[in-house]
């Protein structure tokens, strides 16, 4: 596992009565996209984000799933990405929601799986599949611990195994939000369906 670095997004507040299609083409001619914050029982924010700080920061991966310190008008705010809307035909970002977070309180985040050591996996090298069933983990911990991914070691697994929630190892700071922690990630297995075809009609053909 791996802490993730805290990302910082430079932002201005903006007029509450400004809004619709005037208000994004007004700020788009300036290089900037519509956003808001809100949250943690505080009144929402509308602000004004920088499109080429924004998209940059977007496209390396750096803001899903990663606490944010959005800097508003020279004041610091933790928070966290929860929606981007984008345009359905040019791609564009549109607008982006944000939510406040209490640094001293955990939180819910999703947080994705890095699948490790497939060359010391028995079964692939056996030709089995590898089935993956989540790619993502559902963690409750302090913004600030917030894992960057989460490691799940694929060493020794044979043809018919599989890995469950409950066997990834995790730091004491991290815990599962899951109802229940034989949730499988993923399972290793057979694509041999002759032999699994030749086993059925030995079965068949036995007085």
């Amino acid at each position: 596992m791996v802490q993730q670095e805290i990302v910082v997004i430079n932002a201005q507040t903006r007029d509450d009565s400004l809004k619709g299609k005037r208000e994004v083409r007004r700020l788009r001619k300036q290089d900037k996209i519509p956003a808001v914050i809100y949250g943690k029982g505080r009144d929402s924010i509308n602000l004004a984000l920088s499109m080429s700080e924004f998209v940059k920061k977007y496209k390396s991966g750096f803001l899903s799933g990663h606490l944010i310190k959005v800097n508003i008008d020279g004041k610091d705010e933790y928070a966290l990405m929860r929606d981007i809307q984008r345009h359905v035909v040019k791609d564009t970002v549109q607008h982006v929601d944000f939510q406040f977070v209490d640094t001293e309180k955990e939180i819910k985040v999703d947080v994705p799986l890095h699948f490790i050591n497939e060359s010391k996996c028995p079964g692939i090298k056996l030709g089995g599949a590898l089935n993956i069933l989540h790619r993502t983990i559902t963690v409750r911990c302090f913004p600030q611990d917030i894992p960057e991914f989460i490691e799940v070691d694929l060493s020794g697994k044979m043809i018919g195994q599989s890995i469950h929630a409950g066997e990834m190892k995790l730091p004491e700071n991290i815990k599962l939000e899951l109802k229940e922690d034989d949730t499988t990630i993923l399972a290793i297995s057979s694509t041999d369906t002759d032999d699994t075809d030749s086993s059925k009609k030995e079965a068949t053909q036995q007085p």
